[in-house]
């Protein structure tokens, strides 16, 4: 076992022992104390704060309002006997189970009365939420906090960006018709009446790389955007997705050792074609 200087219990050096190498101990310690919120624990947020405890992160906050359903078993981290549980407290109780000494946070819903409790102390936040008004809300008291926010999606491309002081506002990038509204303006009105520049999001699915992998079945993709159908998910898409936010989050957010793609410029990587994509949505 590698001696270092850090108080570590014997369960945590055995379970980070070969982490040591591709990180330092040093910065092992500063995944173990970074707190990280993870707003969504569906298919990508589940499978991040999964990864994120077994890298050794011990200071986690969850937060969804969710229940798990059948149609979750395709990418989330549930089982059938957890259909009709809160995902928040299942997937709590599951990383318990590989860390007992983490420290982990549960919140069922984001509102105004508990934002500043939630984001208290908090180093960074991943958004996973699929709610626009719950994730304005915290996007915009991140920004106010000056706490980096980091967002990908369940599509078949690894990218990650990150909204920060430098970057632009999450309700620009999105096209959101919300900065007038106050928080309470907000709290009322439902999250299918927020108004979206539509011509954005069409971009993205008018990248043929993106078009053609949602489209096997043709028709589905129309369908999906059209509001017929659900979003298309697949589990090895959702994990990878996961596992690359993982890796920004503790290479980019924590380490500081990758530098931070700032939205609306995506950087990644086609992992069906195997081609490297760089595109700035708002300059198509």
């Amino acid at each position: 076992m590698i001696k270092n200087k850090y108080e570590w219990s014997a369960l945590y050096r055995d379970q980070v022992e070969r982490n040591i190498g591709l990180i330092s101990l040093e910065e092992q310690e500063k995944l173990r104390t970074t707190k990280i919120a993870v707003l969504g624990t569906g298919g990508l947020g589940g499978s991040l704060v999964e990864q994120l405890v077994r890298a050794g992160c011990e200071c986690i906050t969850l937060c969804d309002h969710d229940t798990f359903e059948l149609s979750n078993l395709n990418r989330q981290i549930c089982t059938l006997d957890d259909i009709g549980k809160r995902k928040v407290e299942v997937i709590e109780q599951y990383l318990l189970k590989i860390n007992p000494k983490a420290s982990i946070r549960p919140y069922y819903e984001v509102h105004e009365n508990i934002i500043s409790e939630l984001l208290q102390d908090i180093s960074l936040v991943c958004l996973t939420l699929d709610d626009p008004i719950a994730s304005i809300l915290i996007a915009r008291e991140c920004r106010e906090r000056n706490i980096p926010m980091l967002e990908t999606w369940g599509i078949p491309y690894l990218f990650a960006w990150w909204f920060t002081a430098e970057s632009i506002d999450y309700e620009t990038c999105y096209g959101f018709d919300t900065h007038n509204f106050s928080i309470e303006q907000l709290r009322k009105i439902k999250s299918k009446d927020v108004r979206t520049n539509l011509k954005f999001v069409s971009q993205l699915f008018q990248i043929e790389n993106i078009r053609s992998a949602f489209n096997r079945e043709p028709g589905m993709l129309d369908k999906m955007l059209e509001g017929e159908i659900s979003g298309r998910s697949f589990a090895p898409i959702i994990r990878l997705n996961a596992s690359y936010l993982a890796m920004t989050v503790i290479y980019a957010g924590i380490l500081h050792i990758k530098k931070r793609v700032l939205a609306p410029e995506m950087v990644g990587y086609d992992y069906i074609r195997d081609q490297p994509i760089k595109v700035d949505l708002h300059k198509l």
